[in-house]
């Protein structure tokens, strides 16, 4: 059987590289922010409901998509089981009581403020390599979102 990719290898694919990377960074934040007992997914939504909160913005699961990027699908699971473990809150927005807010618990807060330097220290340790266009690198990033 013939390849048929105009790749001659994997690895001269813009897209392949992008996945074997964020993979190899996902894989270091993990392994860090277990010892605070969140996954990645998780300390991601309540830094970004924490951020949010401090913007004074009212939260919902998709505000928090739209901010994020993610799969609404997968923040209403996430959600789910930070608000199980006593990290976040739902309740009923008093102007539109269709509307669930989400909020941050103290408990959350704290996994946060942990949380921050933990992915942070990784961050500068995994792109140490690049610091030096790390602005060039940020906005390419933002040039593809």
């Amino acid at each position: 059987m013939k390849w048929v990719s105009k790749f001659n290898n994997p690895e001269d694919s813009s897209g392949f590289l992008l996945w074997q990377v964020t993979h190899a960074w996902q894989r270091l934040i993990t392994k860090e922010l277990s010892k605070i007992n969140v996954t990645h997914s998780q300390f991601v939504l309540l830094a970004a409901c924490d951020f949010l909160q401090t913007k004074g913005e009212n939260v919902t699961q998709k505000k928090l998509a739209d901010f994020t990027k993610l799969n609404i699908m997968m923040i209403s699971d996430v959600v789910r089981t930070i608000e199980t473990k006593g990290l976040l809150e739902r309740s009923k927005n008093p102007l539109d009581k269709r509307e669930i807010l989400l909020s941050i618990t103290a408990e959350g807060k704290n996994k946060v403020k942990q949380g921050i330097p933990i992915v942070e220290k990784v961050d500068e340790q995994f792109f140490n390599n690049i610091k030096d266009t790390q602005d060039d690198f940020n906005e390419m990033l933002h040039s593809l979102l």
